[in-house]
Parts: structure tokens; C-alpha cells; sequence
């Protein structure tokens, strides 16, 4: 059994988890194909309030900040997300993103340093903007998104805030996790997949402490040897 970890670190880079369901198995196969990530307009992900900040001014600063405000919202626009986590045993990751145990999670490895890769901070309701402290509306842009509401908490989320649609892997996908209600016929095919392009494959074990990713053999291993005898 491996057991999970919160925030894995390999030399400059940190091991994170996409999550993909039961219907989403093509999109998988293009992470561990292509060496790539797709990053969706933000627009799209889940929490309803998702970009929205708030920001404070002095009233008596003279500035127009309608200006500045408004050039932050268009740098937003820009934007496109990849939600990836930092952990991979976590229930509620499993029922809210890979079909209630039935898809997977696909570890790849991101760079800790990158100006594109952002770990969440977690905060109240709203993003808080202090004007006077604003300087560039592409990097407070990026600090509105790379934050969002404490109740998500438990995703421990890393995000890739990019202005494309791509986000390139810089090393291949070593390892992904089934879940134990995936359909066999599909786990059997990922199995091939995995053993061919040398990638581990484990399948999440629950215990009572928790989750973990159980060791699932190659498959020459699950093979009868074919015996054979005969008379002279």
C-alpha cells in the first residue's frame, strides 16, 4: 500500500493529482498520451462566486480606480484553469471528480517554482482587493484566481493559470489510481496501457485509517503458466 500525501515534493516540483470521472476516460488518455494538461475557462468550475473580489480604496486618493478595476476584470478574462489536487486519498475528491470511485486520478509532476503553477490559498467568501496596494492587473488577476473560499479547503487545490489552452508536462505521467468501483473491462484496458508505456497502475484500497493506493501487479504476474505433458 502507498499512502498519500499532502504535498509530495520531488526536487523543484510537487506531485499532483487530475481527477477525471468515469465518462471522462478520453481526456485522461490525453494527459498520459500527449504529456499535456487542458486548461478550461474559469468560468466553468463550480463554485458559483468563482473570480469575484471585493476592493477597498481611500476615498479621498483622487485616483480613478474604476480604470484600474476594469483593466483587472479584462486580465481576468483572459485566463484559463486547471484544477489539479495535492493529494490523491481524500473521499469527497473521489465522489466529486471521479464519479463516486469509478474513475481515476493521474499523477503528474509540476514544476514548485513556475510562474503558471499557483497553490490555493483558501479565504473568506470573496477575493479582497486593496487598491492602493495594486500595481499590475495581470498579477492581481492571478491572486484573485490562485485564491478561493475556505469551505473548499479540503481539496488542497493547485491551479494552472494560464492565457491557453495547453499547459505542457515536463516529464511523462509515471503513475495513475484507479477507483475500486471503476469497470473492470476499462481497468483491464488501462492496465495494458500503463504496462506499454511504463506507467504504474494502483487501485485505491479503503481501510480504516483512510485510503490508499494498493499495488496492482503487471500483468504477466495475474498469468497461468501453461504447462504441458505428454507420453514418449
Amino acid at each position: 500500500m502507498i499512502s498519500g500525501s499532502a504535498y509530495s515534493m520531488l526536487g523543484n516540483t510537487m506531485k499532483a493529482y487530475k481527477f477525471r470521472g468515469a465518462d471522462q476516460i478520453p481526456f485522461a488518455l490525453d494527459i498520459m498520451f500527449n504529456n499535456r494538461l487542458y486548461c478550461a475557462d474559469w468560468t466553468r468550475l463550480n463554485d458559483p462566486v468563482e473570480g469575484t473580489f471585493v476592493y477597498s480604496y481611500a476615498s479621498d486618493s483622487g485616483n480613478d480606480y474604476k480604470k484600474e478595476v476594469d483593466k483587472i476584470i479584462a486580465e481576468k478574462k483572459k485566463l484559463k484553469v486547471c484544477s489539479l489536487s495535492l493529494t490523491f486519498d481524500c473521499h469527497l475528491l473521489w465522489s466529486h471528480y471521479a464519479s463516486g470511485f469509478s474513475g481515476l486520478a493521474i499523477e503528474v509532476e509540476l514544476p514548485d517554482d513556475h510562474p503558471e503553477v499557483k497553490v490555493v490559498d483558501y479565504r473568506g467568501v470573496f477575493a479582497f482587493v486593496t487598491m492602493e496596494q495594486h500595481r499590475n492587473a495581470s498579477e492581481t488577476a492571478d491572486r484573485v484566481l490562485s485564491s478561493k473560499y475556505n469551505e473548499w479547503a479540503y481539496e488542497k487545490e493547485v491551479r494552472i493559470l494560464k492565457r491557453g489552452e495547453w499547459f505542457d508536462l515536463s516529464s511523462p505521467v509515471r503513475r495513475i489510481i484507479c477507483g475500486h468501483r471503476m469497470n473492470p473491462s476499462m481497468f483491464e484496458a488501462l492496465r495494458i496501457i500503463c504496462e506499454r508505456k511504463g506507467i504504474t497502475i494502483n487501485r485505491i484500497g479503503i481501510g480504516d485509517e483512510g485510503l490508499d493506493a494498493d499495488y496492482v501487479p503487471p500483468l504477466n504476474e495475474n498469468r497461468p503458466t501453461n504447462r504441458s505433458s505428454g507420453r514418449a
